[in-house]
């Protein structure tokens, strides 16, 4: 595990996105996730938050030692390296104006909002374009800023539903229709893909900027985020005019989890080109040699058989063991790994993923780093989370050219 003052790498080394301004307008996690990717990169993030509770994302756990506080979230810990954060009360006409005259200042604005909200607060996609056309918007919202829906209201089970998504999870389908409903992914899966997806666009008009000059508005919908991730499911529907059932085993190709001693593991290993590995780290059983599984197609036909001879001898096996034969007879293989199992990972180890950071309230975290590697432009977790309203001075006085004394005015009249 990695210090950031050592691992992060050199401070002072060039950033990614060095030089850009964003701001961040958003709570929770879809947003905040998307600001995190462009802040882990170098950029200034200029988080707004509501002045007096902040993110809902600080009163969402874990907290350590179950004690909540608004400092301690590890959602919220995680989720903001890097930032700058400030407070406005968006409901006073003097807290728009604010944010306005830092939006003259920025690159980017990552907004999630509902497209009502944003209209009030004066950041219509027209009057984006109209006030700052060298701005780069993203605008998240539950079905987007058109269509019949644009008003509804929504949130991740809303997307994940709404998308197709959670009818097709769990993947290897379910044994009894009545009582095993479609579920949406575990976690903050469908934020955090909103998120990701959020980042990569956003990055493309930034690109895009460079070569014309012209700020873009980035039209987000959080159900058509999480429907790209049943993109096949869709393809074989106009293909086929079916629909994917949610009986179990109706999957018939890729990896499949197989039970072992004390775990699981998942492998791939029933198509042609890893078969012949597959049975000679089994011990080449007699069954393997009979006219049912005889090549790729008569063992897809006969899935559920091939499955339940494998599984014969995966259970006698601990995960690990099979992870070594799988390994030595080149078959793709892994355990299913905990949470906690990924803090022990040796792979993970030497590649320095997790990073610690001191906070001033909620002391030394190791976090979870990023997932990639740039050579000339590394990671680098410079900053934990801030404070609520930390960067209040550094944003309203050194950036917009307030006093000391304004602030003081400001946050008695309920402004910040």
């Amino acid at each position: 595990m990695s210090n950031v003052a050592t691992g992060a790498g050199d401070l002072k080394r060039r950033r990614a996105l060095e030089g850009l301004t964003v701001v961040e307008l958003g709570e929770f996690v879809a947003a905040p996730y998307c600001g995190k990717l462009l802040a882990d990169m170098g950029a200034r993030v200029i988080k707004v938050e509501p002045a007096g509770r902040g993110d809902y994302a600080r009163s969402y756990g874990p907290f350590a030692g179950d004690r909540p506080d608004p400092e301690k979230s590890g959602l919220f810990l995680f989720l903001n390296t890097n930032k700058q954060s400030i407070t406005l009360n968006l409901e006073t006409a003097a807290a728009v104006r604010l944010l306005h005259e830092i939006l003259q200042r920025a690159d980017v604005l990552i907004a999630h909002c509902p497209p009502a909200r944003l209209e009030t607060l004066g950041l219509s996609a027209t009057n984006l374009r109209e006030k700052y056309p060298a701005l780069v918007a993203t605008l998240i919202s539950p079905f987007g800023q058109s269509g019949p829906l644009r008003h509804w209201r929504g949130d991740a089970m809303i997307a994940s539903h709404s998308s197709g998504a959670a009818y097709i999870n769990p993947a290897e389908g379910v044994a009894d229709l009545e009582t095993e409903p479609p579920l949406k992914a575990p976690g903050q899966f469908a934020d955090l893909t909103t998120g990701l997806i959020a980042a990569i666009d956003t990055l493309t008009a930034v690109i895009a900027k460079k070569r014309s000059g012209e700020g873009t508005r980035v039209d987000l919908s959080e159900q058509e985020a999480l429907a790209t991730t049943v993109r096949t499911e869709l393809a074989a529907f106009t293909y086929e005019k079916a629909l994917p059932g949610r009986i179990k085993v109706r999957k018939r190709s890729g990896g499949m989890l197989y039970a072992c001693k004390d775990g699981y593991v998942v492998m791939s290993g029933t198509g042609e080109g890893f078969w012949p590995g597959l049975v000679k780290m089994m011990g080449s059983p007699e069954w393997t040699k009979e006219e049912w599984c005889k090549d790729g197609i008569s063992r897809n036909q006969n899935v559920e058989r091939v499955n339940a001879r494998i599984t014969e001898w995966t259970s006698q096996h601990t995960p690990e063991e099979v992870e070594r034969a799988a390994y030595e007879y080149r078959v793709p293989c892994s355990a299913v790994r905990n949470v906690g199992d990924l803090t022990r990972d040796e792979q993970l180890a030497a590649r320095e993923f997790f990073v610690t950071a001191e906070h001033p309230r909620a002391g030394t975290i190791a976090y979870p780093g990023a997932p990639y590697k740039l050579s000339a432009t590394p990671w680098q977790l410079r900053e934990p989370a801030p404070l609520l309203g930390e960067h209040n001075e550094a944003v309203f006085c050194d950036l917009l050219g307030y006093a000391r004394a304004d602030l003081v005015r400001m946050r008695r009249a309920g402004i910040i």
